[in-house]
């Protein structure tokens, strides 16, 4: 699940994250997402969090998109030929 780092204080602050990546956020500024797994057991994370020089925020969560299913097929309903042969006419 992401999360979003925020900056309290009115500096900036250099976060050193798991994967070896830093994150420099500018005062007062709102981090994008980041994995969960870049701030968990993260001795410098937690120590930041006790002085309140930064807060976590619980991220949007990634939901799949939704494919909207409507009445008719793709392609209109109508059916293709088959390979090496006519197509019987369509009744509309």
């Amino acid at each position: 699940m992401p999360v979003k780092l925020k900056n309290l204080t009115n500096r900036p602050v250099l976060i050193r994250l798991n994967s070896g990546q830093s994150l420099h956020l500018a005062p007062r500024v709102i981090s994008a997402d980041i994995p969960d797994v870049e701030v968990k057991s993260n001795a410098k994370v937690e120590k930041l969090r006790k002085r309140r020089v930064i807060d976590l925020a619980e991220g949007k969560k990634k939901v799949p998109p939704v494919k909207e299913v409507k009445g008719e097929p793709e392609g209109g309903g109508k059916t293709k030929p088959p390979k090496g042969g006519k197509a019987k006419p369509v009744k509309e």
